[in-house]
């Protein structure tokens, strides 16, 4: 069996007490290697009263020790789509341009520590942001389709028969709901990954099921980290939540896929276990539940959202516990060929 291994004793960055807006965590990193320096796009809570998330910036030569840069955010809140979170960016270059997608929340999450009233449901959309340097964004609005309720979605690092290509988990998008619009037979039962294709990166088309849950305790899978194009086909790491042994507690974990690489729709193979899964104290906090009902919710959560291979290493960077980051690494060989035994036939 194939297994990611944690790269430090602990996590790599720790919400730092000094920044008021990241002081209760950081987690859910973009990554991008540029040159010799890898960048870090984190997502940042300074409170649990309310939990808004701005997105703060760190950079590494080794990918392992990262400095933050500056004190203060480097995007946050500013239009009605995102006024009360930017969540979760991922980061993925294309011709030279790095392109971010974050999650938009439009409601308040919490209010005083709790679930707000307000809000008695609250949907996500996400936006795009287009960067060169990291400093200066270029905001692109929202990519997600209207009332899908949309989160984790990733970008392919090129055009693929002349056209972009994105996964994404609409929670909406799944049996039994009346809003559900899309035409299709191969409707997932639980919130599930989707890809779609887009000739501007703003109006997304053609959406079809890309991977849907496998065992019965699922309770709901995502893209992590965006698409890896390798000689054997697109690896793509993402995440999957288990319901756990008692009531109101889940397991987030990775896992890997191969798809073709002509033909992204095209699942070549599938682990059926997790390639790293909560086990450390830091991967099994969740400060923040105490204060959720109903009581005793536990989440146990390793969330992979960004990495890069160099020579024959695969970086995972995760969020761990919804406060830190964590990184694990696994070579890229053993991993295509674990996966080639579980190859579909």
């Amino acid at each position: 069996m194939f297994s990611l291994i944690r790269k430090n004793s602990g996590p790599i960055l720790r919400p730092d007490p000094a920044r008021p807006w990241e002081a209760e965590g950081v987690f859910n990193p973009g990554i991008a290697r540029v040159g010799d320096t890898v960048y870090m796009l984190y997502r940042a809570v300074g409170e649990t009263e309310a939990y808004i998330s701005h997105l703060g910036l760190a950079k590494s030569a080794d990918g392992i020790n990262f400095t933050r840069v500056g004190k203060l955010p480097i995007f946050g809140p500013s239009h009605d789509y995102d006024r009360w979170a930017t969540e979760d960016p991922r980061i993925t270059e294309i011709d030279g341009y790095f392109y971010i997608t974050y999650v938009a929340v439009t409601g308040r999450i919490l209010e005083n520590g709790k679930p707000s009233q307000s809000n008695s449901v609250i949907e996500t959309s996400t936006a795009l942001l287009k960067t060169k340097d990291f400093v200066s964004f270029k905001e692109l609005g929202i990519i997600s389709p209207p009332g899908s309720d949309n989160k984790d979605i990733v970008l392919f690092p090129k055009k693929i028969n002349g056209r972009y290509a994105m996964l994404h988990r609409p929670s909406n998008w799944v049996k039994n709901n009346d809003r559900f619009s899309l035409d299709g037979a191969d409707i997932p039962n639980v919130p599930s990954i989707w890809i779609s294709f887009s000739v501007d990166l703003i109006l997304w088309t053609d959406h079809r099921l890309f991977l849907a849950v496998t065992e019965p305790l699922n309770a709901k899978i995502g893209p992590g980290l965006p698409p890896i194009e390798t000689e054997e086909g697109w690896l793509i790491i993402y995440h999957q939540i288990t319901e756990g042994a008692t009531p109101y507690e889940f397991i987030y974990s990775a896992r890997a896929a191969l798809f073709d690489l002509q033909d992204p729709t095209k699942l070549i193979a599938q682990l059926p276990y997790d390639i790293l899964t909560p086990k450390e104290p830091y991967e099994k906090e969740n400060d923040l539940s105490a204060s959720l009902p109903p009581a005793g919710y536990i989440k146990s959560v390793v969330f992979p959202t960004g990495g890069f291979i160099e020579n024959d290493e695969l970086f995972v960077y995760y969020g761990a516990s919804d406060r830190y980051i964590g990184l694990a690494t696994g070579s890229v060989k053993a991993l295509l060929e674990e996966l080639k035994a579980f190859s579909i036939k």
